[in-house]
């Protein structure tokens, strides 16, 4: 399933370590289906981090079409990476480039750049990385975190139901 990021903007009052007040309009990234659905998961991520009065001030669709996460602690930024996939037009005979973005989670540029080659060294197709720059992103929110893989009580995954050995065995796992 591919992810439909939004990027949202939420104003409010943050306190600084020195007691001052100061407003802040923070962006984060959002997978979500729909812009109501992103309104509504921002929202709930926003309740834990921030107390008091705070809004949306702004929700955009994002090109982002792919975020590249660190395991590393030190990875805390967040930059944007173009990439062009080059493909060979088959009647012309030209190369064409077609873009795609890239979220990297890295501590630099150079960590960055080295995140995004990582994360592209499995493609089969010829790539070119045509830029990395910096972003004002606080977090990304996916669609599902670890924590929400926990499936209800109710369901079984596949693999421990039988049905991916009784698909790869021919059987279609229906009774005649």
């Amino acid at each position: 399933m591919t992810a439909n990021w939004f990027e949202a903007k939420v104003k409010y009052v943050k306190v600084n370590e020195d007691g001052r007040e100061k407003k802040v309009n923070e962006a984060y990234l959002v997978d979500a289906m729909s812009y109501t659905e992103a309104e509504s998961r921002i929202m709930h991520e926003m309740e834990s981090l921030i107390s008091g009065d705070y809004y949306i001030s702004s929700l955009k669709k994002s090109n982002i079409t792919e975020v590249v996460p660190s395991e590393n602690e030190a990875d805390d930024r967040w930059y944007k990476a173009k990439v062009a996939i080059i493909d060979a037009d088959e009647v012309s005979g030209k190369e064409k480039s077609s873009f795609q973005y890239y979220l990297v989670a890295a501590s630099d540029f150079r960590c960055a750049l080295e995140n995004l080659e990582r994360s592209l060294s499995s493609f089969v197709v010829p790539y070119e990385i045509a830029g990395i720059a910096d972003t004002a992103f606080m977090d990304v929110y996916p669609y599902f975190d670890d924590e929400e893989k926990a499936l209800p009580d109710n369901l079984k995954p596949l693999e421990e139901d039988g049905l991916e050995e009784q698909q790869a065995d021919g059987a279609d796992g229906l009774e005649n």
